[in-house]
């Protein structure tokens, strides 16, 4: 068939004219048609970018508020710890000086150190007091940071289904677009095939 064409092309420049017009206008639909198709899916692409690029962001920020939680709270344990040893520094001093004086000072020192102990019990309990609270407080807020993250992670598994189905119909657009690219190439086929034919037909009258 393509030496019939090149016959006919060579014999008539209208056919020949008229042959290009329609090669023409085919190649141009197939180039329209496949350049909707990469745009389709460069913006496909570009929002599931964006999607992943939101979790990300999310997981940080739910792990920064979690570490500075935890900061906040060993810095609250130290500064417990600093004012116990003060408190217990500041004991040894009075006993040195207590010691120093009278026997009756000595009395009134274990009388004092008694009273410190009970203190420093007293603080320990406290103290342990507010690490409890502190740590009840910190395990709620992790609790609460582990749920948050986990409906995060439904929301992006739910946004990838719907990003996946947005996908799906597209491809199947697309399949739909080049079935009747097909169909519309094989109806320009079937038309230069009229046109090869009404030609031989002029030229055997």
């Amino acid at each position: 068939m393509g030496k019939l064409i090149d016959k006919y092309k060579s014999e008539d420049p209208n056919f020949a004219f008229e042959l290009n017009q329609l090669l023409q206008k085919l190649k141009s639909e197939n180039q329209t048609e496949t350049d909707n198709l990469f745009s389709t899916i460069n913006i496909l692409r570009e929002q599931l970018d964006q999607s992943r690029y939101e979790k990300n962001r999310a997981v940080q920020e739910a792990l920064s508020s979690k570490n500075n939680e935890i900061t906040q709270f060993k810095h609250s344990i130290k500064e417990l710890r600093n004012q116990l040893e003060k408190l217990k520094f500041e004991k040894q001093e009075a006993i040195q000086k207590q010691i120093q004086l009278s026997a009756n000072e000595i009395i009134q020192l274990k009388k004092s150190c008694s009273a410190l102990r009970n203190e420093l019990d007293n603080l320990k309990f406290d103290k342990q007091q507010a690490v409890q609270k502190a740590i009840s407080s910190a395990s709620l807020e992790i609790k609460e940071l582990k749920a948050s993250t986990l409906s995060l992670r439904e929301e992006l598994d739910n946004l990838k289904f719907t990003k996946k189905e947005a996908v799906q119909k597209a491809i199947q657009g697309s399949a739909g677009e080049i079935f009747q690219l097909k169909e519309s190439t094989q109806n320009l086929r079937i038309e230069l095939e009229k046109v090869i034919k009404n030609y031989e037909k002029k030229m055997n009258k």
